[in-house]
């Protein structure tokens, strides 16, 4: 699963490497992002790649009430293309969600140990997800939202933990965003088991109140 990440990575950073279009908007960095908070989101726009907010787990556009009635935070890949939930966003409304890193934990319940997982070659992950806009009845509010895409763990990673991110290489990042679902379907896979590496960081982490760059140190 995915249920922490970090976003640190600047408005330009971030620009530059999603090839971003349109006005930047201002972003302070993240380093312990969790669920229902508000995320930098790299969705597909009529000129390109666009960045925008959007919290984190998905409500359909369908919802009655505007709630997820279990939890959407994830997507498992193998059942993507048939839960209702998750169904109509994956064939026409797929994103990227900007990273510097994921946290998984490991250890016994109350006393648990946090790793920050961060790509080998030191740049910034890009993590296949899905977006969703609900709006409701009398036009009072709308949620823009969005769900991070998992997968079974490689070799790897699942001495962590036995799920992961689909994590996208760049030159599968315009696929994922525009191309038809049959085609995108075949990125859901795991990362090579060489892809990222792992490190110890401060139990700070666990906290999801606490925030700062101390927490990755």
């Amino acid at each position: 699963m995915c249920g922490r990440f970090v976003q640190k990575g600047s408005p330009k950073a971030i620009a530059e490497f999603f090839d971003i279009k349109g006005p930047p908007i201002n972003l302070a960095p993240r380093y312990n992002v969790a669920p229902t908070q508000d995320v930098a989101v790299v969705s597909a726009g009529p000129l390109g790649p666009q960045l925008g907010l959007k919290k984190w787990g998905l409500i359909p556009a369908w919802s009655k009430d505007g709630k997820a009635t279990f939890a959407t935070f994830n997507a498992r890949a193998e059942s993507i293309r048939e839960k209702p939930t998750y169904r109509q966003a994956f064939e026409r409304r797929r994103c990227i969600v900007p990273a510097d890193g994921f946290y998984e934990w490991t250890g016994p319940k109350g006393d648990k140990t946090p790793h920050l997982f961060e790509r080998r070659d030191g740049t910034m992950l890009a993590l296949a997800g899905l977006h969703d806009s609900w709006r409701a009845p009398d036009g009072s509010e709308t949620i823009h939202s969005f769900t991070i895409v998992v997968t079974a763990a490689n070799s790897w990673m699942s001495a962590y933990h036995d799920r992961m991110p689909v994590i996208l290489e760049r030159a599968d990042m315009a696929t994922w965003l525009s191309a038809n679902p049959d085609e995108a379907a075949t990125l859901m896979r795991a990362a090579p088991d060489d892809a990222l590496t792992e490190r110890t960081v401060s139990k700070l982490v666990n906290n999801v109140k606490n925030e700062g760059p101390e927490l990755v140190a």
